[in-house]
């Protein structure tokens, strides 16, 4: 996929999460004030939040890919620094769900049938969402969808817990609710700490995925030209990777080694397209 599609792919996407979350937002807020339950009125609030963290991919999304003069090698680690917000807002959500439940209000619902309704809706439209969203983000290659889709995921573990509580609460067993936010919040935590390790290790130029050297490396065990492969580096910026090579050529001709790495570069993006630059040291 060319930058262009690549880009306009992932921006399609991101605006498509800010119109989910604002029904889940509104499904939430209206249920909640319907059926009487405090906790949906205040997770369809949260969806709020979750609305703002989508605006903030989708701006990223667009920052990533503009040219500026004083960034030679691109923007492209905005999304990682998206993702990297995005972690901390997932744990923030954790914390929100934990706060809830164990020292928040008991709930009263005046309304069973809509606020399980809205529940269920939730439910269904996050999973279904969340799924899609990180089969988009690894297809794209797209660090900050991939962080985007595990936020909506939190959101499927918050309405799971909101519903259970709910039913719970019915069945005057309100001690069902919080067995399962501690096992929600295990879960919500792994995933947040999990985006935040990987933007971390992008932003601090963490080397490429091994496959991706390995195929690089066999790329160059083909090649005639080439006397000796002396090192391959690569690091990954937003959806992109950078290589670095260092190799020995069999030639003298200085005219010749260059068109023939030039070559060599264009060989490699058009083998990996997610490469972005290949650049070559030769002797």
């Amino acid at each position: 996929m060319d930058r262009v599609r690549l880009y306009k792919e992932k921006k399609k996407i991101a605006i498509f999460s800010v119109i989910v979350n604002t029904v889940l937002a509104l499904i939430k807020i209206i249920g909640g004030t319907l059926s009487g339950s405090a906790a949906l009125t205040a997770d369809g609030i949260h969806s709020l939040s979750d609305l703002a963290a989508s605006f903030s991919v989708l701006a990223g999304i667009i920052i990533a890919n503009k040219k500026a003069k004083d960034f030679p090698m691109g923007l492209y680690k905005v999304e990682n620094l998206v993702a990297l917000v995005s972690a901390f807002a997932i744990f923030f959500a954790g914390y929100e769900i934990a706060k809830d439940v164990f020292f928040g209000e008991p709930m009263k619902i005046t309304n069973l049938p809509v606020a399980v309704t809205a529940i269920g809706l939730t439910v269904v439209i996050t999973f279904l969402y969340s799924k899609w969203e990180k089969k988009k983000a690894i297809e794209l290659n797209s660090p900050s969808l991939m962080a985007d889709a595990e936020h909506v995921k939190s959101d499927f573990f918050t309405a799971l817990v909101v519903l259970v509580g709910v039913i719970g609460q019915y069945m005057g067993y309100p001690v069902i609710e919080k067995i399962a936010v501690a096992v929600v919040i295990y879960f919500i935590f792994h995933s947040g700490w999990e985006i935040l390790v990987d933007a971390i290790k992008v932003l601090l130029d963490a080397s490429v995925d091994h496959e991706t050297l390995e195929q690089i490396r066999k790329i160059l065990e083909k090649e005639d030209m080439i006397e000796k492969i002396n090192d391959i580096k690569g690091r990954n910026a937003g959806s992109y990777k950078f290589i670095y090579l260092d190799i020995d050529v069999k030639t003298d001709s200085i005219k010749e080694a260059h068109a023939y790495v030039h070559q060599l570069e264009e060989k490699i993006k058009q083998a990996i397209p997610e490469v972005e630059k290949v650049i070559t040291h030769y002797e």
